[in-house]
């Protein structure tokens, strides 16, 4: 069954890999960390010391564990007052890379499948992409029943989809959750970890329309029995060691192509992906597609619409973020430029992370910013 959306999890030199695949090709590929005494994880909340403020940079350091060093933004402070030796509650929001600390925020907020619950602020929301005039409805019904919660909560896509019944009980347990870490942290020495986030695999199946899925597969014994309680049926247990999963859906393989500098496009056109410290530029060749074609302007507009659409999952593939930067190939009718930003924009539209097409420079290079919340695939795995 070629066709079949699935998540994998299995290892690979030595980490625990994701992937998410349609049609046996990848588009998220998420590598679990090792976890040393000197490392944090992204959502993990920890009651933590103030150690240093530097005004001049906008920044506080924050020490969470012994020698741990984690980077608090002062525009998180904004009326509050912080000194050095006070002890916050802070929550992990991006993980350490490369000689950066980790972030830190001021306002932990806890997700699960159907909804986010922040202590940021008590507004009510409903994901922008559940655009149905009665579900909407619906939901904001239910979010009426915490006119009085002190606590923000956002109901997440998923919630569409859900009987409220079930969307209630979790927003409920989340908010309860959320309001007993907050509490203890006042009661707890400093250093205390007071929530350990989920593993970044259920993070992740959480935020995926679990109908949409047609199986979660993997390899090892230990998640297929933390996940098989959480997904049912829907989990399997690939055991059959003479032939690994690893070469029967071909994971490697498509990993190397995925930290690779150029990528083939079936019309015979090319993308050059080359990170710097700054940004990423995404250069879009020709190649031979345009060998025997009399009509240019249309064979540049359908290479550039294949080169947007693998653009765009090379980019959730690789893991690329910051700024990032597309030369597509140059055309002349503007029908065909605003078809192409369309198509680009739709594409972006389906990562998990936020991501924003911002406008065509001067240059004629199409601009993109991509939230970065981990590191690279390049740095995971071919670093």
């Amino acid at each position: 069954m070629n066709n079949r959306k699935q998540i994998v999890l299995t290892h690979i030199q030595g980490k625990q890999i994701l992937l998410y695949m349609e049609n046996e090709i990848p588009y998220d590929v998420l590598v679990g960390e090792e976890q040393g005494a000197d490392s944090v994880e992204v959502g993990d909340i920890y009651v933590g010391k103030v150690q240093n403020i530097l005004q001049n940079i906008g920044a506080a350091f924050v020490e969470v564990k012994k020698d741990v060093i984690c980077y608090l933004p002062l525009s998180e402070c904004t009326g509050r007052k912080v000194r050095c030796g006070d002890e916050l509650a802070v929550q992990v929001r991006k993980a350490a890379v490369k000689t950066k600390q980790a972030v830190v925020t001021l306002y932990p907020e806890m997700a699960g499948r159907y909804c986010v619950v922040s202590t940021k602020t008590g507004a009510r929301g409903i994901s922008r992409k559940i655009n149905d005039p009665d579900t909407i409805h619906r939901l904001n019904g239910l979010l009426e029943e915490y006119g009085a919660e002190e606590y923000g909560i956002l109901l997440r896509t998923n919630a569409a989809y859900t009987p409220v019944e079930e969307v209630r009980a979790e927003c409920r347990s989340m908010v309860q959750k959320l309001h007993e870490r907050m509490e203890h942290s006042q009661y707890v020495s400093c250093f205390s970890l007071l929530h350990r986030e989920d593993s970044f695999y259920v993070r992740y199946i959480n935020s995926c329309r679990l109908g949409e899925l047609d199986r979660i597969i993997t390899d090892d014994g230990e998640i297929y029995q933390e996940l098989q309680p959480l997904f049912g049926d829907l989990v399997q247990w690939y055991q059959d060691a003479s032939y690994p999963l690893d070469k029967l859906l071909g994971i490697q393989s498509k990993l190397a192509k995925a930290l690779q500098k150029r990528v083939w496009l079936k019309s015979g056109g090319n993308l050059v992906i080359e990170p710097t410290e700054a940004l990423t530029v995404i250069d879009v060749n020709t190649g031979k597609a345009v060998e025997g074609k009399r009509n240019k302007e249309t064979t540049f507009f359908k290479l550039n619409c294949e080169a947007a659409v693998e653009a765009a999952r090379q980019i959730r593939v690789r893991n690329l973020s910051g700024i990032i930067l597309i030369d597509f190939i140059d055309m002349k009718k503007k029908q065909h430029q605003d078809e192409l930003m369309s198509l680009l924009r739709e594409e972006l539209a389906k990562d998990k992370i936020r991501t924003a097409l911002v406008d065509i420079t001067k240059l004629g290079l199409v601009e993109i910013t991509r939230m970065k919340k981990n590191k690279s695939l390049y740095e995971t795995l071919g670093g």
